[in-house]
């Protein structure tokens, strides 16, 4: 196809979509097409100058996308994420994980929402490669669903009955001393405790489930009577809901960043309530860009802005 005259303004984006794929590792040609809701032929073709069809539309499509990425990428530059701390709740949950991974045991790690379970389970897999995680929820939590996900995570293609899930998953397992993990394991129900107790019993796979405190209406002493081969070989691990003063300070007083008392009290205090860390940083990175846009340091006026932003605090 011979080429077609373009647009001063559609050469422009063409000019700048050149410039951010070289500059972006981390898109393709097909992944920016996805993004800006085009085919791979079209913007391809876009590129060319050979697209045949509105390429003022195309251009319009693309140029949200790249306004939007570079508005984001300043925004990460100016209000920086916070790294990774090692937290108390942290080194409790590692410490349990590593007891059922060097005893292959069965353990159940539960805590409030927000105080860091999730993270230190992504930490924890990013190290331990060769673990089958996923995460439970209210469309994954009986017994095929489970099994599903299991082979799933280990690449393994198998249709056909509960039963031969089950068989494939054992097969493959057997002797490995890959953990299970699975997040948000308060969803699973009872088909899916058992079906894990069965592979775990027939594998001596470690087992690992974490969640919020709700899992205790199914691993309970008073349901045992109805979990009670699963009751029995878990060890459960009660995850601290308070947090910590150093904890508070160790997230946000990174990147050079300097907060005064007032400051650190209120977001220790936000951090103590519902949603705890999770709920803190939200409240300090909004903050943090409300200072920012003003060109001002953190103070606790920009705190107090941000909460009445944020209404779960």
């Amino acid at each position: 196809m011979s080429t077609i005259e373009v647009s001063d303004e559609v050469m422009e984006v063409i000019e700048r979509v050149n410039a951010f794929l070289a500059k972006r590792d981390d898109v393709s040609q097909e992944k920016l097409a996805k993004m800006a809701g085009i085919s791979g032929g079209s913007l391809s073709g876009f590129l060319k100058g050979q697209y045949g069809g509105r390429a003022e539309r195309v251009a319009q499509k693309l140029t949200a996308v790249l306004d939007t990425e570079e508005s984001r990428g300043e925004a990460v530059l100016a209000v920086k994420e916070p790294e990774v701390v090692e937290t108390s709740v942290m080194q409790k949950m590692w410490f349990g994980m590593q007891y059922a991974n060097d005893r292959n045991d069965v353990i159940c790690i539960y805590g409030a929402p927000g105080i860091g379970k999730t993270i230190t389970l992504n930490k924890w897999v990013a190290q331990h490669t060769n673990s089958i995680f996923f995460t439970a929820s209210p469309n994954i939590h009986n017994g095929k669903d489970v099994m599903e996900e299991i082979l799933e995570a280990m690449n393994k293609k198998q249709s056909g009955r509960n039963k031969t899930l089950e068989k494939a998953i054992i097969q493959i397992l057997n002797g490995s001393n890959r953990a299970i993990i699975i997040d948000e394991a308060h969803f699973l129900r009872l088909t899916a405790l058992e079906t894990l107790r069965r592979i775990h019993d027939a594998t001596n796979v470690p087992l690992i489930l974490v969640g919020n405190p709700a899992i205790l209406d199914i691993i309970t002493e008073q349901n045992k009577t109805l979990t009670g081969q699963f009751f029995s070989r878990a060890v459960r691990i009660a995850l601290d809901g308070k947090i910590s003063l150093n904890d508070v300070k160790a997230i946000v007083l990174q990147n050079g960043m300097d907060l005064d008392n007032d400051c650190i009290g209120e977001l220790y205090r936000v951090a103590s309530g519902v949603g705890a860390l999770r709920v803190m940083t939200k409240l300090f990175l909004f903050a943090w860009t409300i200072a920012n846009s003003a060109e001002r340091a953190i103070g606790i006026e920009d705190i107090k802005k941000a909460r009445k932003v944020i209404i779960s605090v």
